[in-house]
């Protein structure tokens, strides 16, 4: 049995080309909706076909002015494979390989080709270690946001720039006690706060002092209808940007489908964490950037002095080369 991936603008565009290729036996086993189209599998008992319609989105058609894929461009199937290997989807995976190694000419490195790829697809836009605006630390549970707000905490100080840790303890979970285990330093500028309302006051104070903070919230379940209501009504309360923290742990659906949550809930800027402790990042990336959250830093170390890497497609790629430790890139400009 020959089994082949379509993917395409339309399901009945899918079919036309299954049908061309594959011939009037093929056998569709499954589809699934996907970032500009649909995705379906389809298989044939025979091998061979008639017409061979080749399978590329338009993104890839529009590619084949520039350098070439597959046999005709090792470096395009070289980028691809490792995409995949990560656990990218394979629209993702082929869009990155053909905006990289299929447009630039004269590529011979695989990091470079995805960096040039993903330059074209994602959005890297840091936080200024001297924040210009309070911050709302917002993510799922045990993705890390506690050790986030340490190591924006200390990131400021490095630079003599003030950012008050608060900790909005209002499921009772001792968020302060948390941050002063990570901010032995800074433990004095610890705000905790047990209550919406003492949160609510303790920011007004704040901002009457014209002092910046990083707010630190209780986890938010992406898939739970209640979670992201309340979620909303915070993020229309309080006047801070909210900061996705999401861990590259996990499948890739669950990834896209919780990202794509938190940007209906007006998230614009992530922090991917917990590179150190995953081989395969692709899943993370490729949900992000489909749901159009720009990438802010990479947390690529657990230490909380040095522990956030601007990012960056140069970095990003980096990580997605499979011989590439999350610990060399740490030495490369964390701030």
């Amino acid at each position: 049995m020959r089994m082949k991936m379509f993917a395409a603008e339309t399901f009945e565009a899918a079919k036309a080309m299954i049908f061309a290729e594959m011939g009037a036996d093929a056998v569709i086993l499954s589809e699934r909706e996907i970032d500009g189209g649909v995705e379906v599998r389809a298989a044939v008992d025979k091998m061979g076909g008639v017409g061979m319609v080749p399978n590329e989105p338009l993104f890839l058609r529009e590619a084949r002015g520039g350098h070439g894929r597959g046999t005709e461009n090792p470096l395009f199937s070289r980028v691809r494979d490792a995409l995949l290997w990560h656990g990218s989807p394979q629209r993702f995976a082929d869009r990155v390989a053909a905006e990289g190694a299929g447009r630039i000419q004269n590529l011979k490195d695989p990091e470079e080709a995805i960096a040039e790829g993903l330059a074209r697809i994602v959005t890297c836009d840091p936080l200024p270690a001297r924040l210009d605006r309070d911050i709302l630390l917002v993510g799922p549970p045990g993705h890390g946001r506690t050790a986030t707000a340490a190591k924006l905490t200390r990131r400021a100080a490095m630079v003599r720039a003030e950012v008050l840790p608060v900790a909005a303890d209002l499921d009772g979970t001792a968020g302060g006690d948390q941050l002063a285990a990570y901010l032995e330093l800074e433990k004095g500028q610890i705000r905790s706060c047990h209550s919406p309302d003492e949160l609510f006051a303790t920011l007004k104070t704040l901002k009457a002092q014209n002092r910046r903070c990083v707010i630190d919230i209780p986890a938010i379940n992406p898939f739970d209808e209640d979670d992201m209501a309340s979620l909303q009504d915070l993020i229309s309360v309080i006047r801070a940007e909210p900061v996705l923290v999401v861990s590259a742990e996990g499948h890739p659906d669950d990834q896209l489908e919780a990202a794509r949550s938190f940007a209906r809930a007006g998230i614009k800027r992530a922090i991917l964490t917990k590179l150190d402790v995953v081989r395969r990042r692709g899943g993370a990336i490729s949900a992000l950037s489909s749901a159009g959250i720009a990438f802010s830093h990479l947390a690529v170390t657990p230490f909380i002095g040095g522990g956030l890497v601007p990012a960056a497609p140069i970095r990003l790629a980096a990580l997605l080369m499979e011989d590439a430790p999350g610990d060399v890139i740490a030495l490369k400009g964390a701030a």
